[in-house]
């Protein structure tokens, strides 16, 4: 069993996840329809262009954080490799976000194989059950 606050990690780190994967998919959505990511920016409540790249970083950082609560090597050295390629060279976007999807399915699919072979510890236990024995 593992304890509430890693399951709260856990939780977030999929949303750090997913919060990336939305963006770099809506990105591609709105170059293959002519958009300017600054016009897309404005969607999630943010400047431009520069901000959204920030919001990735920022989900990023905090996804890193997470995950390193629960998850074992293999995944960390793929969350590693989804920063090099945030940090990438950005002069072609649609390429850009394309490699990002691809490190962001793997490390997907990696955390889904993780939790099928540990499901057996990975009940979460309820307050209650947190409370210390006596």
């Amino acid at each position: 069993m593992i304890p509430k606050s890693i399951g709260y990690k856990i939780y977030w780190a999929g949303r750090y996840l997913e919060r990336i994967e939305n963006v770099c998919r809506a990105s591609l959505f709105a170059l293959h329809n002519g958009k300017s990511l600054d016009s897309l920016a404005k969607e999630y409540g943010l400047e431009n262009e520069k901000d959204l790249m920030k919001y990735i970083k920022t989900s990023f950082e905090y996804l890193r954080e997470d995950i390193r609560g629960f998850a074992d090597e293999r995944i960390l050295i793929e969350v590693n490799s989804l920063g090099l390629q945030i940090n990438s060279n950005t002069s072609d976007l649609e390429s850009y976000f394309s490699r990002l999807l691809i490190v962001i399915n793997s490390i997907g699919s990696m955390l889904e194989n993780y939790f099928i072979k540990t499901k057996e510890e990975m009940r979460i236990r309820s307050q209650e059950e947190n409370a210390p024995e006596f």
